[in-house]
């Protein structure tokens, strides 16, 4: 084995393993936090926004798009319950800089 084929294979294991990687954990008073769809919130009052944002590299590499949007999924679910929200949707897309606009809302609890 050459030393640029053991170069380039070690550059594809790290790049592959940081794509799929998620540093963002649900806070645990987030939990109860739901991803809402801008058509289901007639009963929901809105509380508020937030802007998440996180890294879309690392390095020179870039990382999974579906990471990205479950992080910052889960970076607004944890700002809602600091406005007294209990769900997050999404105002727009995932811009190029990993930012993500979000409106929080108070809706109704539906129990089983």
């Amino acid at each position: 084995m050459t030393r640029s084929f053991v170069a380039t294979t070690i550059l594809f294991i790290f790049s592959t393993a940081l794509s799929g990687c998620t540093w963002v954990a649900l806070a645990p008073d987030a939990d109860g936090v739901q991803i809402g769809a801008s058509d289901a919130l007639d009963d929901c009052v809105q509380v508020g926004t937030t802007k998440a944002r996180t890294k879309t590299k690392v390095w020179i590499f870039s990382r999974s798009e579906k990471k990205v949007a479950e992080e910052l999924t889960t970076l607004a679910r944890n700002d809602a319950p600091e406005l007294g929200g209990n769900t997050v949707v999404a105002e727009g897309p995932v811009s190029n800089e990993g930012v993500q606009r979000f409106a929080i809302y108070k809706c109704p609890v539906v129990s089983d």
